[in-house]
């Protein structure tokens, strides 16, 4: 008989006995390893919320905390130094009598004396801060214009400070600088200077925030060469990282946040306006569990307990309205008949219809494809979804071959699917799960694909109120993140998680009265939950559409099965395709999938079930716990499988993608794999920053690399945008008169480290692209541009239209025309002397995205002139004259390199010249550095160029003597 059938007496003594033995087997472990600990020396220094003594003498404070958690994954002990400042301690560990300091920024000085730890530990950024006495308002620049602020000698964002009012008007502050913290602080509380400026972590309980900037990491440091214990605080928190990413904000919170009034951060109109709403209309609707919904008839849900912990805060009272529908409280709000509709799924291009504003997006939730148990996805004809997903469900099924019908709500779309109406369900992951677990009718239905990061949820408001209403949530409103959501459902829904036993004493008079009828409840109760625990595990553990394990899985049975029982040598193998996103994009979704699928049974055929784990990660990402008896089996094998694969995906697509692997050699007394895949997929990240072959291994040597590409985001992270980089200009050309007509802006970084070298952008954007932070630098050129722009015509000198680039990430996020055209205004620039350059692949890859198609659409309408960088270097060039109208084509090089078939080349390009001329645009061509390079633009019929041959990029002083020339040549 199958053990699963088990009476529960038996099943409880066996369990106790386990618990004992895995209890008595960690009190001995314990003590075994007690004495194997590293000793860690930690400097403790004065600095309230950080380092804390308590009355009973005990250390306490964020360091400790954090500290301790790291403890968790590093086997350390920890001892405090105690120190009388800041300054002494990095004394002492300049004479290494400590291992650590922590809470250290960097800066590049310092880098040269001390070893940083490759993960940040925490942030912190600049504050401005009073007495708790003071009656300043938060950011009330017209009074801060008059105050004398305090600062430290040598405080490192002095700069980011004085930018900071400038920003807001105030040039010329009065500052006075003391020796060190403890001089600052009393001079604020003698009354001799208003405000201090310094890091929020010295900010002193009772004292108020006026003013904020410069947010910052904080790292630990030691000394230089204690590698080994660098190395173990390194590997600890990245492990911490993954395992407790809220960890740092917490701590934060506990030990600074909630010490402050959190109105301190509004400004005085925003005071203003909380005062004169008193109680705001809150809309709700009922149905989208676990965020919104009803319960006894009232409203409840995760967005409720958000705005109450937060907006009740500040002082707004809340007043709840319930609505049936989403178009309903939409339309109610755009009537004014509520101020804040609290669930909004829609996108901005919907709202929009209503005068309404999407904003302030406070949770994400996956998105699932649910179909009956053993449906096969190739005959889904015919999908059920709700409005605001549709677009949406292009990711998960082939739209050109499935209907979609449209349901009012989600809970409908999983009934018809119930009903046999539709073939499958396209809905919320959280709502799916709940309504799959509570009730027995939906026992038949399962979950097929999951898509993470793809349905957010956000406040909606009237546009007429966007400016303070934003700036008020903005301020007030945390992101909930997936982990709060699961303890929210695992707390709410306890029903499908009751023993037998607790359900029998629960409703033991209603057993007796109907005892047959309770009997079979409780076997389909029982059933139900079986099958939703299979769903659950499949949801955890599977990857469903391509029938592979997932990274969870992987993870877990190895830790626990595979490499406790190891009698051979194991690697961790991670595995990815070059272009496969562009395919992806061009051929379509099922396309792609079909060549996943492919790889993933390619690697099932390749792994031994028994002592081997193959799984998929995410998108084109799969991952191998493979057995190795030498390295160079496993070289042979590997190569073997890349050919493998490249040859069997070419053969089913005529493509060529290639086929890239990171490997980690675990060693024998390693059993974290997290690490161990953490190290490959570095691996794999490294590679798209570097020119590598196609298989690497995580060595020393590249372990030394990945240490200095996290030194240079460490240093670009640190940099001012103002003072660090420069605008540099490369010219366009009359080739017949040699004069030029325009220009192309480029930004350049002047590297502090390395005595202002000039660093060309490969250096710097593929960080700033993955922070973000490429937008401000974006911005910075563009400004420069219309500074130059106006400082010459103020002159009286000669301007041309000048090109500037724009990342991909202002055209997939709203507020970029409107900002652009912003700076234009504040220097008076004509629209027609600024051009947005827009490479052809963001038009292929992104223009998928509505957000895009809007931004574009708004430029245009504004009148900014578009121009299409590295024409002809995709795949669907002519495609993109019926996606935007540009002013401006800019021919790759390519063309002009391409002379195999001197007459049919130029044929083809006089072909793009006539018909960008009939569209009313121009023609540049890029890259022309030679003598017959110019003779086919004169055939052609081009006559702008742009290249060497007549200017590199060059600093804008030089840039302007060549401007203020006649001729170029």
């Amino acid at each position: 008989m199958s053990n699963r059938w088990m009476p529960k007496k038996n099943i409880f003594k066996l369990s106790m006995l386990c618990l004992m033995l895995s209890v008595f087997v960690m009190l001995f472990s314990g003590y075994v390893y007690a004495a194997d600990k590293r000793t860690v020396k930690v400097a403790f220094f004065p600095m309230d919320g950080y380092h804390i003594v308590n009355d009973d003498g005990s250390f306490d404070g964020m360091d400790v905390e954090y500290l301790e958690a790291v403890c968790e994954y590093a086997n350390w002990q920890i001892e405090y130094v105690v120190c009388d400042s800041w300054e002494d301690a990095l004394q002492r560990l300049s004479e290494q009598q400590v291992d650590l300091v922590g809470s250290a920024q960097y800066s590049y000085e310092r880098a040269q004396l001390y070893q940083y730890a490759d993960l940040s530990s925490g942030y912190t950024f600049g504050v401005v801060a009073v007495n708790g006495d003071s009656n300043l308002a938060y950011e009330d620049f017209t009074a801060m214009e008059n105050l004398t602020y305090g600062l430290v000698e040598g405080y490192v964002r002095k700069a980011e400070f004085l930018q900071y009012l400038s920003d807001h008007g105030i040039d010329a502050p009065v500052c006075k600088e003391y020796a060190n913290t403890a001089e600052l602080q009393a001079a604020v509380s003698a009354g001799e200077i208003d405000a201090l400026v310094h890091t929020f972590t010295e900010v002193r309980e009772g004292q108020r925030l006026i003013g904020r900037f410069a947010p910052r990491p904080f790292y630990y440091i030691t000394y230089q060469g204690n590698d080994d214990v660098m190395r173990e605080l390194n590997q600890a928190v990245a492990d911490l990282k993954m395992q407790m990413p809220e960890l740092e904000y917490a701590l934060m919170n506990k030990f600074y946040y909630d010490r402050f009034d959190a109105s301190v951060l509004l400004t005085t109109q925003e005071k203003e306006y909380i005062r004169e709403q008193g109680v705001i209309e809150v809309g709700y609707l009922d149905g989208f569990y676990p965020f919104s919904y009803e319960d006894k008839g009232e409203f409840a849900g995760l967005t409720k307990e958000l705005l109450e912990e937060n907006l009740a805060t500040i002082g707004l009272g809340l007043s709840y309205r319930k609505y049936e529908t989403l178009a309903e409280a939409e339309k109610a709000l755009a009537k004014g008949e509520i101020d804040l509709l609290s669930y909004c799924p829609d996108s901005q291009e919907t709202l929009s219809t209503y005068q309404l504003k999407r904003l302030c997006e406070y949770a994400e939730a996956p998105l699932v494809l649910v179909t009956q148990q053993g449906t096969d996805l190739s005959k889904v004809k015919e999908l059920a979804t709700v409005s605001y997903l549709a677009q949406k469900a292009g990711n998960v099924i082939d739209q050109t071959k499935v209907k979609q019908i449209i349901y009012e709500t989600q809970q409908e779309c999983l009934r018809a699917v119930v009903l046999g109406k539709e073939d499958a369900a396209f809905c919320n992951g959280y709502l799916a799960e709940h309504v799959l677990r509570s009730g027995i009718q939906y026992s038949n239905l399962q979950v097929e694909n999951v898509l993470s990061g793809e349905y957010s949820i956000a406040f909606a408001i009237r546009q007429e109120n966007e400016e303070l209403w934003a700036s008020i949530l903005n301020k007030s409103i945390p992101v909930i993140d997936s982990r709060r959501v699961s303890e929210y459902m695992l707390k709410d829904s306890t029903y499908p998680l009751l023993t037998l036993n607790d359900f029998i004493k629960e409703h033991s008079i209603l057993i007796i009265a109907l005892l047959l009828l309770v009997m079979i409840i409780i076997i389909a109760v029982t059933r139900h939950i079986i099958n939703d625990s299979k769903k659950i595990q499949n949801l955890m553990y599977k990857d469903t559409k391509m029938n592979i394990w997932n990274l969870n899985y992987l993870m877990f049975f190895g830790e626990n099965s595979i490499l406790p029982e190891r009698k051979e040598n194991y690697a961790v193998v991670y595995i990815n395709l070059s272009q496969f996103r562009r395919y992806n994009v061009i051929y379509g979704w099922s396309a792609g999938e079909k060549v996943l699928v492919g790889i993933a049974d390619m690697l099932k055929k390749n792994t031994d079930k028994k002592h081997e784990i193959c799984a998929r990660d995410q998108g084109d990402r799969f991952v191998l716990l493979l057995q190795y008896a030498d390295r160079q089996a496993l070289d042979a094998r590997l190569d073997k499988l890349k050919e493998d694969i490249e040859e069997s995906i070419y053969a089913s697509t005529e493509n060529r993608m290639k086929v890239r692997m990171g490997i980690y050699f675990i060693a024998p007394e390693e059993s974290d794999l997290r690490l161990a895949i953490t190290y490959a997929n570095q691996v794999l990240d490294f590679m798209d920053n570097e020119k590598m072959g196609e298989i690497q291994v995580y060595d020393a040597t590249l372990e030394k690399k990945i240490k200095e590409l996290h030194a240079r985001e460490r240093l670009l992270e640190a940099v001012d945008i103002n003072q660090n980089f420069v605008a540099y200009y490369q010219s366009k050309v009359d080739i017949r008169t040699n004069e030029i007509v325009g220009a192309e802006a480029l930004v350049r970084f002047l590297d502090p480290s390395a005595g202002g070298m000039v660093r060309a952008p490969g250096f710097f954007v593929p960080y700033y692209e993955k922070t973000g932070k490429i937008i401000e630098i974006d911005f910075f050129v563009l400004e420069s541009v219309c500074k130059m722009m106006r400082r010459r015509m103020d002159e009286g000198r000669k301007v041309v239209p000048v090109s500037c680039n724009f990342s991909r990430m202002h055209f997939i996020k709203p507020g970029f025309p409107e900002r652009f055209e912003g700076i234009l205004e504040k220097y008076q620039i004509s629209k027609n002397m600024i051009e947005v350059e827009i490479t052809e692949t963001l038009i292929i890859e992104e223009l998928q995205y509505n957000v895009v198609k809007e931004t574009l659409e708004t430029l245009r309408a504004r009148g900014i002139r578009l121009s299409i960088d590295d024409f002809g270097a995709g795949y669907s060039s002519l495609g993109v004259f019926e996606q935007i109208p540009a002013s401006v084509v800019k021919l790759d090089r390519s063309f002009l390199l391409n002379q195999k078939d001197r007459g049919r080349q130029v044929k083809i390009m006089r072909g793009i010249v006539k018909m960008t001329e009939d569209l009313a645009a121009q023609v540049v061509c890029e890259g022309v550095e030679t003598d017959d390079d110019v003779q086919l633009m004169e055939e052609i019929g081009a006559y702008l160029a742009q290249g060497y041959y007549y200017s590199k990029p060059i600093p804008e002083a030089e840039f302007e003597e060549k401007l203020d020339a006649e001729k170029i040549k």
